[in-house]
């Protein structure tokens, strides 16, 4: 982001107007031209059961409230343009969708019916529940009187917890986890702010031979 937010727009003599490396650079990560999937099955997957359906665009219905109510920390309709302070920073959306996507401003989102296709989901009231939590728990506690090497527990499960995630709160991750005593209690976790959210992406290779190092009991839980 820092990146591309460098040197946005063209010299002075030419006004306001965006560079064309800058408006390529955002245009190339605008990953709905290749990926509308993602738009549509975003607030889907978290839809765990009739409790939690429909979504109803859960992310825009939030922010709506947040307009709405008197005692916010932010004001939410304050864009870059017209900020007055650096304690007042610009608030990004991270990786939520919201309806108005399927208006125009995306054209791979706009029309073949996607538009119509993404309210259906949206009002979908039927969805299963995402995973059986008494089942997942019996699993892994089955495993915890296996041992590796050095003695150590082997488990059926490792996971990555990245303490700065933006996208993943970490006091949500621990809920399902030893601390919350959810039922991933009997997984390993390794708890680390050496990634972000991207950690696969950026190190798979490492992260995933560490994990797997710590299920089968070959290496320590560092965390």
């Amino acid at each position: 982001l820092s990146c591309a937010l460098l040197d946005p727009v063209d010299g002075a003599e030419f006004g306001t107007i965006f560079s064309r490396s800058f408006l390529k650079d955002v245009d190339s990560k605008q990953d709905f031209d290749d990926a509308p999937l993602y738009f549509l099955l975003h607030e889907s997957i978290y839809a765990d059961g009739s409790s939690a359906s429909p979504t109803r665009w859960a992310a825009h219905r939030a922010y709506e409230s947040r307009l709405e109510s008197a005692n916010s920390e932010w004001n939410y309709e304050i864009t870059s343009s017209n900020l007055d302070a650096e304690d007042r920073p610009t608030l990004f959306y991270g990786e939520m969708v919201f309806p108005w996507m399927a208006d125009g401003d995306y054209a791979e989102l706009s029309g073949h019916g996607m538009k119509s296709l993404s309210e259906r989901l949206a009002q979908k009231t039927d969805w299963g529940r995402l995973y059986d939590g008494a089942n997942m728990r019996l699993k892994l506690k089955s495993s915890d009187s296996l041992q590796g090497q050095a003695g150590r527990s082997t488990c059926r499960a490792a996971a990555a917890v990245y303490y700065d995630d933006l996208y993943v709160d970490f006091d949500f991750a621990q809920r399902v986890g030893k601390l919350g005593g959810g039922p991933l209690e009997g997984c390993h976790y390794w708890v680390t702010n050496e990634y972000q959210h991207s950690g696969l992406r950026d190190d798979g290779a490492n992260i995933f031979t560490r994990l797997l190092g710590m299920a089968k009991g070959s290496q320590g839980t560092p965390s």
